[in-house]
């Protein structure tokens, strides 16, 4: 049974007056066992009878405080006259109890008159005798309303995340296909042949993006398999102009990863490296897991005239876009570094899978 169902049924009316019988029928018994050691000659049964008595005044003050005073006064941050009505309740709730003593306990359980005057009161003790379980009961809803706001605070923020991630997701597929429909065109612009093959790898991509990526995670082998897909296309472009070597080692099998994580890296090869050279441009990939461990490294080289940012590399709305996803999916579970030199751009992306 799941949580939703116990919530639910605890919720339910009647369940909640069984326990709350339930639990005052409990304080009553642990009451009677406590008192019981002062009066050693009394039977349980009289003791708890007695004690029966004045318990109506414990459960109002529990009531009155907890059902009452903290939703209505001090969530709201009423402090003032919470404290206030909350002062005037404990004072009529010990005349009440006095009240009860001397009209009931001590004439009709004791068979005698108190020995003190009724406004002869010890207020302290008064007070402690009644408000033990108005502080244990009032502590516990504290507790349990500031579990509830943290458990719907938790919910807001998956939710807020979901949905961050989600747009995040839709920027990085319109982007992709823009990169690609671009070299499409340039190849239909020369009237190359390999056309027909670019729209081929253009369905398979488009096949994984609408249909095999729309979960948290996929196989790190169809990650690959679409980097593969990418870089024939970008082949399929530069041919003989491009040097590329695509790299792929450890324990690839059965591990996974979050759709669309590496793709951007080598994208942003190509656009800010590759397309800025008329010859001699090289690519290289290497991906390797060990054990939980991704290493995924991507280097470019670069026009001489190229103009560094501060982070050391050109950034694209992908490469913004997958820094924020490895926030959100992979909090303190990643490692991004790149390191530009005078002849190339090189990032590492190290990551727990």
């Amino acid at each position: 049974m799941n949580t939703d169902k116990i919530n639910a049924i605890v919720r339910r009316p009647l369940v909640r007056i069984i326990f709350h019988l339930l639990f005052w029928a409990s304080y009553l018994f642990i009451s009677t066992l406590t008192v019981k050691r002062f009066y050693p000659d009394d039977s349980l049964f009289d003791l708890m009878s007695r004690y029966l008595v004045t318990m109506p005044v414990d459960v109002l003050a529990t009531y009155y405080t907890a059902y009452l005073l903290l939703p209505k006064l001090l969530y709201p941050r009423k402090y003032v006259v919470f404290i206030s009505l909350f002062l005037l309740g404990a004072f009529g709730a010990i005349l009440l109890q006095r009240f009860i003593l001397y009209e009931v306990s001590y004439p009709y359980f004791l068979g005698r008159e108190a020995e003190s005057p009724f406004w002869q009161i010890n207020w302290f003790y008064s007070f402690t005798n009644i408000y033990l379980v108005v502080f244990a009961v009032s502590g516990f809803k504290l507790l349990q309303r500031n579990f509830k706001e943290e458990k719907n605070l938790q919910e807001l923020n998956e939710k807020r995340v979901e949905a961050e991630l989600k747009f995040l997701k839709a920027q990085v597929h319109p982007h992709f296909l823009f990169n690609t429909l671009n070299n499409l065109y340039a190849l239909t612009l020369d009237k190359s042949p390999k056309s027909s093959e670019v729209v081929l790898k253009l369905s398979e991509l488009l096949n994984y993006m609408l249909y095999e990526c729309n979960e948290p995670t996929i196989l790190v082998s169809k990650e690959i398999k679409l980097i593969e897909n990418y870089l024939s296309l970008e082949t399929i472009r530069y041919q003989d102009s491009l040097s590329l070597d695509f790299k792929v080692t450890g324990e690839i099998a059965a591990k996974k990863i979050a759709p669309m994580l590496l793709l951007p890296f080598v994208e942003n090869a190509f656009k800010h490296g590759v397309s800025r050279l008329n010859k001699g441009a090289k690519v290289m990939v290497n991906l390797h897991i060990q054990e939980d461990e991704l290493h995924f490294q991507v280097s470019n080289s670069k026009p001489a005239e190229s103009q560094v940012d501060p982070a050391g590399y050109t950034e694209g709305i992908g490469l913004k876009n997958v820094k924020r996803r490895l926030e959100l999916i992979y909090p303190n579970r990643h490692e991004m570094l790149f390191q530009p030199t005078d002849r190339e751009f090189v990032v590492f992306l190290k990551l727990k899978l």
